[in-house]
């Protein structure tokens, strides 16, 4: 349990500060945001350590571990978000260096996502830590080998941490063409003919958000729609950043006087911005139905037909409630493409490409136990980048109790 969350918490704490510290300077206020959330994963990454040593197998610490767990991928969720914003509007492969977070807070729509995002799990583990104080846990510093973790993640460029966060394989080009399929066809769109809700369902980790950025950047979308529009709905949104991001995203002009902080001028320019543009909208990671039904439904429905609206959910009433004319349920990986998800992650460079296909067999049971989630499988793979490439290693991390 503890080796594999202390593998993720050190990756995604480093993650987040060494795309940040190059001018932290830029950052006022999210700077202070990572740097709150690495010294907080630290510490939670710490009282791991004394749960394993203890061996506890209350539901009540089950329970605790299970939301770090949660909370650690809604971070891990931050810098695959920021990847692909910097990858979607790179201009050239020639920006192999690109820092992502930086990319995204010198855009001011992306900032305040990201910046939105960063302060609601701050406060997220500020209630888990608070739980995890009746438990007297010890900060234990066991797991040095981590060290070895951290200086590979720092190592690795964002363009391989990005190929290598995906889905792999034939399966996820085959979702793409069908969806893409569904959103280009004619057919669909509602009974006023104007948008056609298509819903991407999926549990946390499988690649939903991926596969709906694969269909955003497709060729046949591009020249489909006059407008594409990206926006990431979180939990805590209000009404007013929402409008007023969408506004932003969708090109509009921004209602002056004031009038940024009224709903009904932000509606009526969000309007102005659509009106009679075939549009193709994506709410990603959407948990609820009211962002669309109670608040951008009505200007969105000024666009022009044959609007698109792709949604991204865990949520199969999530879809039902938006109305969705289709679902596509995004499948798990095969047990192939599961390995050759780790195999990526673990490789180095392609000498040592036969040393990692000897330990297929074991590493086929490693994936199994990640349950075919691409997200578990990438975890893993950082976990057993700091470990020898043997079958002793391996067994190590397969035996551990996750």
């Amino acid at each position: 349990m503890a080796g594999v969350l202390d593998a993720l918490a050190s990756y995604v704490t480093n993650m987040l500060t060494e795309m940040a510290k190059e001018e932290v300077s830029m950052l006022i206020g999210v700077s202070d945001g990572i740097r709150d959330l690495s010294i907080k994963l630290g510490d939670l990454k710490n009282f791991l350590a004394d749960a394993d040593r203890r061996n506890i197998t209350d539901e009540s610490v089950r329970g605790w571990v299970g939301e770090l767990k949660r909370a650690m991928y809604l971070a891990t969720d931050i810098v695959d978000l920021c990847q692909l914003k910097a990858m979607e509007q790179r201009p050239s492969k020639d920006m192999g260096c690109l820092n992502p977070l930086l990319f995204c807070m010198r855009n001011p729509l992306h900032s305040h996502d990201i910046g939105t995002r960063i302060k609601a799990l701050n406060k997220e583990l500020d209630s888990i830590c608070e739980r995890g104080n009746k438990f007297k846990f010890a900060k234990l510093e066991v797991y040095q080998d981590m060290k070895m973790t951290r200086s590979l993640a720092t190592d690795r460029k964002t363009d391989s941490l990005l190929e290598r966060s995906g889905i792999v394989g034939e399966k996820i080009e085959e979702d793409t063409r069908a969806l893409v399929e569904v959103l280009t066809s004619e057919e669909g769109s509602d009974k006023t003919g104007r948008h056609m809700v298509v819903a991407i369902v999926g549990v946390g980790g499988i690649g939903k958000t991926t596969l709906g950025k694969k269909v955003f950047n497709d060729e046949a979308i591009k020249g489909k729609f006059t407008k594409k529009i990206w926006l990431s709905i979180t939990q805590d949104f209000t009404d007013v950043e929402l409008l007023s991001t969408a506004i932003t995203a969708a090109g509009g002009d921004q209602p002056g006087g004031g009038g940024t902080r009224d709903r009904a001028l932000l509606v009526d320019s969000l309007k102005n911005a659509i009106e009679d543009k075939k549009f193709f909208l994506v709410l990603d990671d959407m948990w609820g139905a009211d962002a669309w039904n109670k608040l951008l439904m009505t200007p969105f429905g000024y666009g022009g037909l044959g609007s698109r609206v792709l949604i991204t959910t865990r949520s199969e009433t999530v879809a039902r409630n938006m109305k969705a004319a289709h679902c596509h349920h995004v499948d798990k990986l095969g047990r192939e493409d599961a390995w050759s998800l780790l195999k990526n992650q673990v490789l180095t460079t392609e000498e040592n490409g036969h040393e990692v296909d000897v330990l297929k067999e074991i590493g086929l049971q490693i994936v199994e136990n990640c349950d075919g989630l691409p997200l578990a499988i990438k975890v893993m793979g950082g976990l057993l980048c700091s470990k020898e490439k043997s079958q002793f290693a391996w067994e190590d991390v397969l035996n551990d109790d996750i």
